[in-house]
């Protein structure tokens, strides 16, 4: 038989010893067998069988569309499924849900495409436009399969970040709104993932037992879900939502640029009953001089210092003399606070406005937590001890986060007179939210 039908789900390429043949397993719908028509399955599987991989389709986007020649049922375990054998008779077309008539991908050298062809495969393409933007794909949680352990699982996934390593490898960061996990692609899968897109992997495992890291099987495969899909639409909600992990927060601020709008990294804890946002230009020049606090949406650019080590400072109590680290522990860096002195924060932020869009200047806005003002800014307790790594490590996740393009910082700030009546501006009643 000759059909067109929608590719649900689709392994890699993989060999079977038992057959001496290559193959790959599809899940596929029309109109006539999916999820949404009652009384039928939601899919029916087919296999592809070729004597090399390159005969046998690489699917890499879910909906795709494949067209069947000479492809015959066959009842497996008491089910109807399709084979398409290409060393006998079979062929297939690959084409993409875009609205394109070439195909992307064929067992032959050319195919034909007749004028029933074109509405043929305009009539399915509409289907599989229609039907994913209605139904979701079935598939787990990050966190359900790491309690749950199952041998492969499904996921739908958001890539956030990856990087090319030594020997061809692919390092993926991934996550869902539960939870971050990581994936390493080995060399010539052929995945060309971006950031920012949502992918469904297709029998996964986790390699670890802490279950931070997925690895693939022969035949796992990862398929791209454009994002005006159901389940695209549900993911990119659901990671930028209230509900998400604070992880998966950390990790989407730190490396995707996206997704509707740019990252709130702050919230206003005292509005001082100002509700109007002021621009940089007009504060700095001295317009509206007279007031004293001002609301202020912010790009952060740099901050200084840069070594995010020195925006920690001591200061003594009573003499209200200010030091550094290295001068507060005499050159060690180790033991603990010496009495009567305390922790505080001072750093510089340089920054853009982004409520005034023909405004490319940069500003300095400073804070110092010094006596308690804007202590809720970083919401890191130094305790008494030298900081540790992992405090440095966490003010450097600020650094890289704070001065990323795509967060926006909402602040609350002081004008405070200093000499020759230059004007400078405090952080006040503003904490980090990422």
């Amino acid at each position: 038989m000759n059909l067109y039908a929608v590719i649900l789900d689709s392994s890699a390429p993989y060999f079977m010893e038992k057959t001496g043949k290559y193959q790959c397993t599809m899940k596929l719908i029309d109109p006539s067998i999916n999820s949404e028509k009652k009384g039928t399955p939601g899919f029916m599987s087919a296999t592809i069988f070729a004597k090399t991989q390159d005969e046998i389709p690489k699917v890499s986007k879910v909906g795709s569309i494949i067209r069947f020649h000479r492809a015959q049922t066959k009842k497996y375990k008491d089910i109807i499924q399709i084979n398409c054998d290409i060393i006998i008779k079979g062929a297939w077309v690959l084409f993409d849900p875009a609205e394109v008539a070439t195909p992307i991908a064929e067992s032959g050298k050319s195919s034909t495409f007749e004028p029933v062809d074109k509405t043929l495969l305009k009539d399915i393409r509409k289907f599989a436009k229609d039907f994913f933007a209605k139904q979701e794909l079935p598939s787990m949680t990050l966190e359900e399969a790491a309690k749950k352990k199952p041998k492969d699982f499904d996921v739908i996934v958001l890539v956030v970040s990856v990087k090319k390593e030594k020997g061809g490898l692919d390092r993926v960061k991934l996550c869902d709104a539960g939870k971050v996990a990581k994936l390493t692609i080995p060399k010539g899968r052929g995945y060309t993932l971006t950031k920012g897109e949502v992918v469904r992997i297709r029998s996964a495992n986790y390699k670890d037992k802490k279950e931070t890291e997925l690895e693939l099987n022969e035949y796992s495969n990862v398929l791209r879900v454009p994002n005006e899909y159901k389940s695209a639409k549900k993911l990119l909600e659901n990671v930028e939502g209230p509900k998400a992990h604070k992880d998966v927060k950390a990790k989407i601020t730190l490396h995707t640029p996206h997704l509707n709008a740019p990252m709130a990294g702050s919230k206003i804890t005292d509005t001082h009953k100002i509700s109007k946002v002021s621009h940089l230009k007009d504060m700095f020049s001295g317009v509206g001089e007279k007031q004293k606090f001002f609301k202020v949406q912010v790009s952060v650019s740099e901050i200084g210092p840069k070594d995010p080590k020195e925006w920690i400072c001591v200061v003594d109590k009573k003499t209200k003399k200010q030091y550094t680290l290295e001068e507060a522990f005499k050159g060690k860096k180790s033991g603990k606070l010496p009495a009567g002195m305390e922790y505080y924060y001072k750093m510089q932020l340089f920054v853009q406005d982004k409520s005034a869009k023909n405004d490319s200047s940069m500003y300095i806005l400073f804070l110092c937590t010094h006596e308690g003002k804007c202590k809720e800014f970083i919401k890191m307790d130094l305790g008494r001890d030298y900081p540790s790594e992992k405090t440095v490590q966490e003010l450097k996740r600020l650094y890289k986060t704070l001065t990323n393009p795509w967060v926006a910082l909402d602040l609350m700030v002081e004008h405070v007179e200093v000499a020759k009546k230059q004007p400078v501006f405090f952080l006040v009643d503003t904490a980090l939210t990422i």
